[in-house]
């Protein structure tokens, strides 16, 4: 993120922001082969020519914001450390840090999600968004403390069990927000918490 991008990195940080965020809500709601850049530059306040003396182009523009948008999950992978081997308790710690996130800045949170959205310019970085994926599911899975479920169900069913409910729960809540019928806020949060609290009073002792 350094030398490509010098004459960007040399503005003030406000003008900086300003020009991140109108990027980023433009690719996030319309998909990178709709997006406009006429439309980047009308809601960042500056000139379409500038827009091109910073980044080059709309795809290496998409590109600096696929890696600035990747900075923040990296990071937090890496300072991510359990306490004990409690399945749940470590869901909820994941949990609340995207809350935390969607809270200080949902837009980034927003356009992250959106790198999920497979076609030709997010899949170069397929491989990297895997590799996070993979260091959660390392990070929440590995260690795992067992003796805390029932002994009813075999402990490595219980845990596939919550698995396939918490994100099946997500995938419906998802879902919802995209359709309009539900919003992010708190009242969502406290549904999640219960849930989390429900699961476990069904499967741990």
């Amino acid at each position: 993120m350094t030398g490509r991008f010098d004459l960007f990195h040399a503005l003030d940080a406000e003008k900086q922001q300003r020009i991140l965020h109108a990027a980023m809500e433009e690719f996030a709601t319309q998909g990178y082969e709709r997006a406009s850049t006429n439309a980047i530059v009308k809601a960042a306040g500056i000139g379409k020519g500038m827009l091109f003396y910073y980044f080059g182009s709309k795809e290496e523009l998409y590109e600096f914001l696929c890696e600035y948008a990747l900075q923040p999950p990296a990071a937090f992978l890496q300072q991510l450390h359990f306490a004990d081997g409690d399945f749940l308790a470590r869901y909820l710690q994941i949990a609340k840090h995207k809350q935390d996130m969607m809270a200080s800045d949902p837009l980034l949170m927003r356009f992250y999600e959106s790198l999920y959205r497979k076609n030709a310019h997010t899949e170069k970085f397929a491989t990297r968004l895997a590799e996070l994926q993979q260091q959660m599911y390392h990070k929440l899975y590995d260690g795992l403390d067992y003796s805390l479920l029932r002994d009813d169900i075999p402990p490595v069913t219980a845990i596939q069990y919550m698995r396939w409910l918490l994100e099946r729960m997500e995938q419906d809540v998802t879902a919802s927000i995209k359709d309009g019928s539900t919003r992010t806020g708190p009242e969502q949060w406290e549904n999640y918490y219960a849930f989390l609290a429900d699961l476990r009073k069904l499967f741990y002792k």
